[in-house]
């Protein structure tokens, strides 16, 4: 009986080492991660991906693409997701050769400061418009809300018309009606889509290795290019303010709609996710699906019905609602200004050489 207690104490106390140990790791790991995260940031400015701006108790990201400074000012803005300006670049090179271009991170993304503050998107526009007039950049702007982005967006030309010269929004996501029922569909949805372990484990230190379960590299960055968006991904995703845009995404999609005022601001919707209209376009972007025929052809024939469907009942509605919007179909993925940034340009410069 003795033997086995002095085994079971031996054990315990080899427990008690362990964790110990475990926690000296841990805590190493997560002074390190406070020390690099300034580091991070300054090598962000090397590249030329941060330039904050004090919007009072913390600072936006700005960055500054160049283009002419005596035509259009387009600002930018991100949907919720984190790498934006790298995905930007070569639409951004398009565009500056007769506008000014600048991305404008909210609150928690790409390099700009983390909040407590609730992501309404009122609250975010605030914040973007404190931004440019403490950088400097003086209105009217053009807006280019990507995603998620476009629900502040049309906040922002709703309310401030006269600070808006026009807008651009690629792909964006509609302002909607939400019955109740709908509402609450899409909120357990968007909690579901929180990656609140992620934040947790970024918090720890180790985020480096949840970034590559949930994020692959891409392999069209270059080491820098890689860099920077991993930098721009683990702020993003360990930032309470993503949660907040998450928790609030639901309330803003219906407010805005409630708070939306036609005006004459001249607006453009690139279309691509419902940009779908024949089969032919469908099969250029699905060429690599495999399966059979039959299969194929089904699959070609609901991804009609779904763009249908999707510009009849949630699209047509937002931009009749919105006033002067001109809709322009560009089949593609949900990133068409990363996918086809070419055909992006071409459609934003005609519109841009409509405006007076």
């Amino acid at each position: 009986m003795c033997i086995i207690k002095k085994i079971f104490k031996t054990i315990g106390i080899i427990l008690l080492i362990l964790i110990g140990l475990l926690l000296l790791a841990l805590a190493g790991i997560f002074i390190y991660h406070r020390i690099k995260m300034p580091q991070d940031k300054e090598f962000l400015k090397e590249q030329g991906y941060y330039s904050p701006v004090s919007v009072g108790d913390h600072s936006l990201n700005l960055i500054d693409y160049g283009g002419s400074k005596t035509e259009h000012r387009i600002i930018a803005l991100g949907g919720l997701g984190a790498g934006f300006p790298l995905e930007l670049r070569t639409l951004a090179d398009e565009l500056k050769k007769t506008s000014k271009v600048y991305y404008l991170a909210r609150p928690g993304f790409d390099g700009s400061d983390d909040t407590d503050m609730e992501m309404t998107a009122a609250a975010v526009v605030e914040e973007y418009r404190t931004a440019l007039k403490n950088a400097g950049v003086e209105a009217p702007y053009i807006l280019m809300p990507h995603s998620y982005a476009n629900l502040p967006a049309t906040y922002w030309v709703s309310k401030y018309p006269e600070e808006i010269e026009a807008m651009i929004s690629l792909d964006g996501s509609p302002a909607q009606e939400l019955s109740a029922e709908h509402k609450q569909e899409a909120e357990e949805d968007m909690a579901e889509a929180r990656l609140s372990t992620v934040r947790t484990l970024i918090d720890l230190g180790i985020g480096e290795v949840a970034l590559r379960l949930f994020i692959q590299e891409n392999p069209d960055y270059s080491e820098d290019e890689q860099r920077v968006s991993d930098i721009m991904q683990l702020l993003t995703l360990g930032s309470k303010a993503y949660e907040s845009n998450m928790a609030y995404f639901v309330e803003s999609t219906d407010s805005v709609w409630q708070m939306m005022q036609p005006n004459d601001v001249p607006k453009l919707y690139i279309n691509s996710s419902a940009g779908y209209r024949t089969i032919s376009e469908v099969e250029a972007d699905e060429d690599d699906f495999e399966g059979s025929d039959e299969e194929r052809q089904q699959k070609y024939k609901n991804k009609l019905e779904d763009a249908a469907y999707y510009r009849e009942h949630i699209l047509t509605p937002y931009t009749d609602k919105l006033g002067n919007c001109k809709v322009v179909d560009v089949p593609g993925d949900h990133w068409i200004h990363s996918e086809k940034p070419e055909k992006c340009a071409e459609v934003i410069t005609e519109f841009l050489n409509t405006l007076k």
